[in-house]
């Protein structure tokens, strides 16, 4: 057997098993992002009210954007991370996972972009063998779904 013969069947056995793996692990890109058809300011408005319809409440703005700006960048894009709680729902998730506090609290940032203004969130990990982590991971990210299309729509 040739060098370039051995070397194959590594290379195919290597191969076979990153498919294998690709196909049985979850998505772990847990970003959503969605372009919003309003300005900028129109947007953080909408957010702010869908995120108070959802019950929860706003506890810090970042206002990224503006704080490059006012160090001499008068042209850069604004973004904005804004951070909201329930603290219902923190209570019920400590309760399930207390290492879920990593997660919190939720972030929603909007930003402007070349594609216009873009609403994005990061989505808790359903994939786990906690079922209530599972069940309490698709109940957030239904709201923060919703809380997105609300701002949007």
């Amino acid at each position: 057997m040739t060098l370039i013969e051995r070397l194959k069947i590594p290379a195919i056995v290597i191969s076979s098993v990153l498919v294998i793996i690709a196909c049985q692990s979850p998505n772990t890109n847990r970003i959503l992002e969605k372009n919003s058809p309003y300005n900028y300011e129109e947007t953080l408005a909408n957010l702010d009210i869908a995120i108070s319809e959802y019950n929860y409440r706003i506890i810090h703005k970042s206002e990224i954007g503006s704080a490059i700006r006012d160090r001499g960048d008068d042209n850069f894009p604004l973004s904005t991370v804004i951070s909201f709680c329930n603290i219902t729902y923190a209570k019920e998730m400590m309760l399930i996972n207390e290492q879920l506090i990593n997660d919190m609290p939720c972030i929603i940032t909007v930003r402007e972009s070349t594609n216009g203004v873009i609403i994005g969130t990061r989505l808790m990990d359903e994939h786990v063998s906690n079922n209530d982590q599972a069940r309490f991971a698709a109940r957030i990210n239904n709201n923060l779904i919703k809380i997105m299309e609300a701002t949007i729509l």
